[in-house]
């Protein structure tokens, strides 16, 4: 009887939080900082493998390029003297096509290209630009949490290891059936990291899983993430909240429709943190 009403109380616990998280990205969507970042992340192209080689080798340090107009219509202007970045963009050319019902659409093809000029954020100065990312984690992990994550990815057949990732934090590879965290990261990261990808071997077990919607694999692998993170003590706010805003689309419905399986994968995790001899505070 004691235990029912244990596990029912956190249960409770669990989707209260869960609800809070809810808020939490409802809030963040709705500030003027979310918005304003989304309006100037649209200014900023996207530029191809080309490009961004042709970056590295004149600006290594660069982290956002844009045109001198476009620096402008942010409020920052490129300081004088500054030598830009020089890339490749396309000359288009605009025609009119005929169609099988009498009519004309417009065609537009590439015939060639010409070089442009392009500042890094580092060249201009102004009106500060909003960063809504997530943002690493510092400190220490919780004792005992990256053995009692590590020996649930275990049990379901993967193995565990610390390196390159290739950009991200944390990777999971259903074919190999690894799981690989950053080794240059702190141990809150770390372990926040190694729940995240056991959230993804629990809920995705396979590429397909995954890839049927990139965004909603992301956004409950990071909710299981927050939430059992939260129980444990680990506080993940900084880095669990813009995150899953960002592969929500800043919707929050995504997560709320995905309260069910973010709930029973942060249990079946939590019953397993309890019944590790490593994990502090188990039994």
């Amino acid at each position: 009887m004691d235990t029912a009403i244990a596990a029912t109380g956190r249960a409770d616990k669990l989707a209260r939080a869960h609800a809070d998280l809810v808020a939490a990205i409802e809030s963040l969507v709705s500030g003027d900082d979310w918005q304003r970042m989304l309006e100037v992340a649209s200014r900023f192209h996207h530029y191809s493998a080309n490009n961004v080689f042709l970056i590295m080798l004149q600006s290594p340090d660069a982290t956002r390029v844009a045109g001198y107009r476009a620096w402008l219509s942010m409020g920052r202007q490129v300081r004088k003297g500054e030598r830009g970045i020089r890339i490749l963009a396309p000359c288009r050319s605009r025609r009119q096509v005929p169609e099988n019902d009498g009519t004309e659409a417009s065609s537009v093809s590439v015939r060639g290209f010409t070089t442009v000029t392009v500042f890094d954020i580092a060249q201009t100065e102004g009106r500060d630009l909003p960063d809504v990312r997530p943002t690493l984690l510092d400190g220490d992990a919780t004792t005992g949490l990256w053995d009692a994550f590590s020996v649930q990815v275990a049990a379901a057949g993967y193995t565990v290891a610390r390196g390159d990732c290739h950009g991200a934090n944390g990777l999971t590879d259903h074919r190999e059936r690894t799981v690989r965290v950053r080794d240059d990261v702190s141990g809150a990261q770390a372990v926040k990291t190694l729940c995240h990808e056991l959230a993804h071997v629990l809920l995705h077990p396979d590429t397909a899983a995954y890839f049927q919607c990139r965004g909603v694999s992301e956004v409950e692998a990071e909710s299981v993430a927050y939430l059992v993170c939260q129980a444990a003590g680990l506080v993940t706010d900084s880095y669990s909240w813009p995150y899953i805003a960002h592969w929500s689309d800043g919707k929050s419905d995504v997560v709320h429709n995905s309260a069910g399986r973010v709930l029973r994968s942060t249990r079946a995790i939590l019953d397993g943190i309890q019944n590790c001899p490593h994990a502090e505070g188990s039994a």
